[in-house]
């Protein structure tokens, strides 16, 4: 051994050269050299797919980015349109109610009392927007104002507004006028619908001018109603200008009845905005009172918004412009994730270059989490397409529909008043022709406007206390005195019972049209030569919580007809579900379910045991302070 030890060391220390040469040292050479490769081709490799994930990212993220933008322009697109669609059959509906005012016997006759209930009734039609309606004399005098106790009506009765344009344009053309924002004598400001009373003296005679009827909107009004309608997860607002670019409403209060592009506004704009943003505002405004249809982007210290605007057409003539401006929230917070994910990535790259093996975890980890990014972004985007899609149909499918219904009673309309034209012999045979169709169609409008309130949920109770027992029987003597002149046989019967004392705080209104509809679905499946309908009410109650009593009142409508369909049954009380040979939109239940369970109660159906007809039943709460009573 020792002499082996000194033979290499000697070896080693005279040859060295050669030592190095030794296969030893050459596997170790190599080996460092493979490994450098190795670690240099792992880095490299590790550094390209970093940067090409980064540079995958980065154009994935713009793709995001660019995708939610455009649904919050799509969505401020729709809402604008349906907004603005849904403004413009409110004010042609208040147009309507005006033009039978008008036409009233009891105003051309200046027959104060019944003028007075039907002027009441009219304004209560249209409660949500308008807050009076008016009727002026001849000479531009208050004869009556809805709305108003007596002591403020007397202050006002006989007041001359003949300088206002909602009564001197009327007068002069003989057409409605719908009016810019007027400040009222109560400086409060409102928009004015108004329609002439004239009087016909003739065939082919112009007619004598003897009045106007008015119907008042508060601007603030106009824009809550409007508001309330927008979709909340967006934050949106609301914005209204007329032909003239004045305010009429504005989520900033002070702007309301000035010019847009007058000093006062301009200045605050200045004070708000840059220059470029504000020069932006007023381009958009200015293409908008073209009349015509659009939208444009401004952004403020790095936040965008998208501001949507459509023309309001009344009658085919433009009218107002609104406004819908939705901020880019969703872009945003997409925006600031694609930020944070870039610094991420940034580090990731620097660390790459220090820990290659490090980085490929680090890089194969950020993708995953950038996937399920992607994807959890892509689901929210589809789904709100989805829900698009969705609404977009409904709203197709009552377009539908309701043009099929409206065009029906409108042909009749236009059929009769062309007879009626040309033997007026038949004219009194025409004008009761035309006034059925013309309450069909009136019927038919109150429906749609009760459906788009009930779909928008912005149905409201005008809750006060009655008697419900007065309440049926006068509907069933209504709906009598009907059946009577039509000479149908079917009978009504009804008793109120004496011991049950039904006094409910609930909508009078709106229940009288929900057993008017029961009735009718009752008396349409009825045999017209002799057919039998029950009306009954009761009490039912049932404990709670062990403690409280739940007390209810049930109402039950009995025929003998032919029953519900069985396909029907599950559908009963949906939208359009009709199956009745006389016609129909199918929205009465649908009405009915929706006013009842408005007031906390529910509505039923089922066929007669006995296999002849069917029974519509609904109950409603009763409050705690009529339990005794009921009791």
């Amino acid at each position: 051994m020792c002499l082996v030890r000194y033979n290499l060391k000697t070896y080693v220390h005279v040859y060295p050269k050669k030592f190095v040469d030794l296969p030893l040292f050459k596997n170790t050479t190599l080996l460092t050299k493979t490994n450098l490769v190795i670690l240099i081709a792992i880095s490299a490799i590790a550094i390209l797919l970093s940067v090409f994930s980064y540079q995958y990212y980065t154009f994935t993220s713009a793709k995001i980015s660019d995708i939610a933008s455009h649904e919050i322009k799509t969505n401020a697109q729709i809402q604008v349109h349906d907004l603005s669609q849904t403004l413009s059959n409110r004010f042609e509906s208040i147009n309507a109610l005006l033009q039978t005012l008008a036409d009233s016997p009891a105003i051309h006759n200046n027959e104060y009392e019944r003028a007075s209930i039907v002027i009441n009734t009219r304004q209560q039609y249209s409660n949500q927007l308008t807050d009076f309606y008016m009727w002026l004399d001849k000479n531009g005098k208050i004869n009556w104002l809805s709305n108003i106790n007596q002591s403020v009506y007397q202050k006002y009765k006989g007041t001359d507004l003949s300088f206002r344009p909602y009564f001197s344009i009327p007068r002069d053309t003989h057409s409605a006028y719908y009016s810019s924002l007027i400040e009222s004598n109560d400086k409060v400001p409102r928009l004015y619908v108004s329609y002439p009373v004239i009087n016909m003296t003739g065939k082919g005679s112009p007619g004598i001018f003897t009045g106007v009827v008015v119907a008042s909107i508060r601007s603030i009004t106009l824009g809550n109603v409007l508001q309330h309608q927008l979709i909340p997860q967006f934050n949106s607002t609301v914005g209204l200008l007329d032909r003239k670019g004045i305010v009429l409403y504005s989520s900033t209060p002070s702007f309301i009845g000035k010019d847009v592009f007058g000093k006062d506004i301009q200045s605050m704009l200045s004070s708000l905005l840059p220059l470029e943003a504000k020069d932006s505002l007023n381009n958009i405004i200015r293409n908008s009172l073209q009349g015509s249809t659009g939208s444009g982007d401004i952004s403020i210290q790095g936040k965008t918004s998208t501001i949507s605007y459509e023309p309001v057409k009344i009658n085919g003539k433009y009218f107002l412009t609104l406004y819908i401006v939705g901020p880019h929230n969703l872009a945003s917070d997409v925006g600031l994730l694609i930020n944070q994910q870039k610094y991420v990535s940034t580090i990731v790259v620097i660390v790459i270059a220090a820990v290659a093996f490090g980085i490929a975890f680090l890089v194969l980890l950020w993708n995953k989490k950038l996937k399920t990014t992607v994807d959890k972004r892509t689901a929210e985007l589809k789904t709100a397409n989805e829900q698009l899609k969705i609404h977009d149909k409904m709203q197709k499918e009552f377009i539908n529909v309701a043009s099929h219904e409206i065009k029906t009673p409108t042909q009749a309309l236009l059929g009769y008043s062309e007879i009626l034209q040309t033997h007026p012999e038949k004219r009194e045979e025409m004008s009761q022709a035309i006034f059925r169709n013309a309450n069909r169609l009136q019927r038919l409008t109150n429906d749609i406007l009760d459906v788009t309130r009930i779909e928008s949920q912005t149905l409201k109770l005008n809750k006060g206390q009655f008697n419900l027992a007065d309440l049926i029987s006068s509907v069933v003597e209504d709906f009598k005195n009907d059946i009577q002149k039509k000479g149908s046989d079917i009978k009504l019967f009804y008793e109120p019972q004496d011991h049950l004392n039904l006094i409910l705080e609930a909508d009078k209104g709106r229940l009288t049209q929900v057993i008017s509809n029961l009735l009718s679905n009752a008396i349409k499946f009825t045999n017209q030569g002799g057919g039998t309908i029950f009306i009954a009410t009761s009490t039912i109650q049932q404990q709670i919580h062990n403690k409280d009593i739940d007390k209810k009142v049930l109402v039950s409508i009995k025929d003998d007809g032919r029953g519900i369909d069985p396909s029907m049954m599950s559908r009963l009380f949906t939208k359009f579900a009709s199956k009745s040979e006389t016609g129909g939109t199918g929205l009465g239940l649908f009405i009915s379910k929706s006013i009842i369970e408005a007031h906390g109660g529910r509505i039923w159906a089922k066929n007669n045991a006995d296999g002849k007809g069917a029974t519509f039943t609904f109950t409603l709460p009763i409050s705690k302070e009529q339990h005794a009573a009921v009791a």
